[in-house]
C-alpha cells in the first residue's frame, strides 16, 4: 500500500511538469538551434572582468615611471558568454507571402558605457562587458513576410545598409568602431527590381539598443564639464596638466536634472541599393555583390541656453547620418561545393556624423557637444565626422580549413575645443586581426586568433589614481600621473564551438 501510496505522489508531482513540458511546443515549425562558444586566451594587458578578452579598446601608458596596473601584467581569461540560442519558426502563409520568425540571443550581457552618457569616455566604468556578462542579450527578433520579389521584415535583425556579413573573426568585439553592424528595432522593404539588382528601405531605431541600456529615450548628458589643458611647469619647474574651468559658453549641468539631454522625435530613415550576380561563382553562401547604402535622422537636443538669463530648457535639432560602400568579391570560387583553393575579397567602407551611439556608444567615436563660439550668436553644435572601414582576404587550405586576414580602421575628426573636452576620447582606432579556422564537421569548429589593436587619444588625461585610461574623471595633478596619447594591446585566443 505504501509503494502504491508513494507511485500516486509522484505521478501528482509530475503533472505540472508534464503541462509546463507542452508548453516548449509551437502551433507552428519550430526549430531551435545555436551554439556553445568556449574562448581561452590571453592579453597583455590587465583587462577588466570574466571576459577581460573583449577589452576592445586599448588602455594607454603613463607618461613617466609612475606606471598604471593595466599596463603592468597581462590576463588570461576563459569565458563562455558568446554562447547563441535561436528559434526560427515558419507559419501559415499570410497576405500571399511566406511567413517566418526568428529569435536570437547570446549570453554576453549588456555593455556598461557610462551610463549611457554619449561623451563617455571621461566616464566609462569597464572594458568589454561589464558586470552582466554571462546574462542573456537579445540579438533578433523579427518576422518575415516573403512573396515572390519582395520581402518585408519586421523587428529586430541586421541592419540592411552597410552590412557585409562576410566577415570572419572569433573576438566579440572584434571590428567594433570599423562599422561591422548592428542589429536594430526596423521596419524594412526589400525589392529584388530583376535577377541582380535590388533595393531595400525602411525606418529604424535611431540608437544601438542591442548592448545598451535603454535606448533613444535615455541618453544621457551631451556633454562633460572639465577639460585638460595643455602641459604646463609650475615654480619648481614641474610639468603639470591643470584642469580648466567649463569654456565659457558651454551648456553646463550645474543643477541636477538641467543639463543637456539628447533624445529624437523620430526614426531613421535608411536604404541600400545593389547588385549581386554570380557571374564569378560563390564561396558558401556569398556571391559578388557591391552595394551603396545609408541612413539619416535627427537628434534633438534639450539644453539650457547660456544666452537666456531666464535658465529655462531651449532645443534645437542637429542631422546624423552614415553612408556606406559593401563589396564581396570571389576571387577564385568554389569548385563543385569545394570550397578548396577558394579565395575572396570583401569589406565596407563608410563615412558619417554624430553616430556615437551606433556604435554601441563605444569610446572611440565620438559624439556632439554644445558651445557658444560667440558671444550673442546662441548655441552651436560641434558635431564630429566618423570615418572607416574593414577589410577581409579569406583562403581555403582545404574545404574545411581557411585563413582570413582583417584590417580594421576609424577615425574621428574634430576640433581642438573638443579634442581637449574629452581627452579620453580616441582619435584614431586600428586593428589588425589573423585567424585560422578549422571546421571537423557540421558540429564542431576550431578556431585559433591574433588581435593588434592601437589607439590614439584625443589629449592627455591626469590619472592620480593609477588606475586604466577612462576609468577616472578629469582631476587636477602632475604629468608624473598623466596619460599618454598612444596605446596599443595584443590578443590571442583559442576558440571551440559546438553547433546544434
Amino acid at each position: 500500500m505504501k509503494k502504491v501510496l508513494i507511485v500516486v505522489f509522484a505521478l501528482l508531482l509530475a503533472l505540472p511538469a508534464v503541462s509546463f513540458a507542452g508548453s516548449a511546443t509551437s502551433r507552428w515549425d519550430l526549430t531551435i538551434g545555436g551554439y556553445v562558444k568556449v574562448d581561452v586566451g590571453y592579453v597583455n594587458q590587465a583587462a577588466v572582468g570574466p571576459a577581460g578578452l573583449e577589452a576592445y579598446f586599448p588602455d594607454r601608458p603613463n607618461l613617466n615611471a609612475n606606471q598604471s596596473a593595466a599596463n603592468s601584467a597581462g590576463s588570461f581569461a576563459m569565458a563562455t558568454g558568446q554562447t547563441t540560442l535561436n528559434f526560427l519558426v515558419k507559419g501559415p502563409d499570410t497576405w500571399g507571402a511566406k511567413t517566418t520568425a526568428f529569435i536570437q540571443g547570446s549570453f554576453y550581457g549588456q555593455t556598461i558605457n557610462g551610463n549611457n552618457n554619449l561623451n563617455n569616455g571621461s566616464t566609462v566604468t569597464g572594458s568589454g562587458t561589464g558586470t552582466r556578462y554571462g546574462t542573456f542579450t537579445l540579438t533578433h527578433a523579427y518576422m518575415d513576410f516573403t512573396w515572390a520579389t519582395t520581402k518585408l521584415t519586421v523587428g529586430q535583425n541586421w541592419q540592411f545598409w552597410g552590412f557585409q556579413p562576410s566577415y570572419t573573426f572569433l573576438g566579440l568585439y572584434d571590428l567594433l568602431m570599423a562599422g561591422r553592424g548592428n542589429t536594430v528595432p526596423q521596419i524594412a522593404v526589400t525589392q529584388n527590381f530583376n535577377k541582380n539588382f535590388y533595393g531595400s528601405f525602411g525606418i529604424q531605431e535611431p540608437y544601438n539598443m542591442r548592448d545598451q541600456y535603454g535606448g533613444s529615450a535615455s541618453l544621457g548628458l551631451a556633454q562633460a564639464t572639465a577639460y585638460i589643458g595643455p602641459a604646463t611647469t609650475n615654480g619648481a619647474g614641474q610639468a603639470v596638466g591643470a584642469v580648466l574651468a567649463t569654456p565659457a559658453g558651454i551648456a553646463g549641468a550645474t543643477t541636477a536634472g538641467n543639463g543637456a539631454r539628447v533624445t529624437t522625435i523620430m526614426p531613421d530613415f535608411a536604404a541600400e541599393f545593389g547588385y549581386k550576380s554570380e557571374a564569378c561563382g560563390r564561396i558558401g553562401p556569398n556571391v559578388m555583390q557591391f552595394a551603396v547604402g545609408g541612413f539619416w535622422g535627427q537628434d534633438t537636443m534639450v539644453y539650457i541656453d547660456p544666452q537666456d538669463g531666464k535658465n529655462r530648457m531651449s532645443t534645437s535639432h542637429v542631422d546624423r547620418w552614415g553612408a556606406a560602400f559593401k563589396a564581396f568579391i570571389p576571387i577564385i570560387p568554389e569548385k563543385n561545393l569545394n570550397k578548396a583553393g577558394a579565395f575572396s575579397v570583401s569589406g565596407s567602407i563608410w563615412t558619417g556624423q554624430n553616430l556615437a551611439n551606433w556604435f554601441l556608444g563605444a569610446r572611440n567615436v565620438d559624439s556632439l557637444i554644445p558651445y557658444d563660439a560667440n558671444p550673442g550668436l546662441g548655441v552651436r553644435w560641434t558635431v564630429p565626422v566618423t570615418t572607416g572601414g574593414w577589410g577581409q582576404l579569406s583562403y581555403y587550405i582545404t574545404d574545411k580549413v581557411y585563413l582570413n586576414g582583417l584590417y580594421a580602421y576609424n577615425r574621428n575628426f574634430t576640433s581642438e575645443l573638443y579634442n581637449m573636452e574629452f581627452p579620453n576620447q580616441m582619435r584614431r582606432w586600428e586593428q589588425i586581426i589573423g585567424n585560422v579556422i578549422y571546421d571537423v564537421n557540421p558540429a564542431v569548429r576550431f578556431g585559433l586568433e591574433y588581435t593588434y589593436a592601437s589607439a590614439g587619444y584625443n589629449y592627455y588625461a591626469v590619472n592620480t589614481a593609477q588606475q586604466p585610461a577612462g576609468y577616472t574623471a578629469n582631476s587636477t595633478g602632475t604629468l608624473s600621473s598623466a596619460l599618454g596619447t598612444q596605446a596599443s594591446n595584443q590578443t590571442g585566443r583559442i576558440c571551440f564551438w559546438y553547433f546544434f
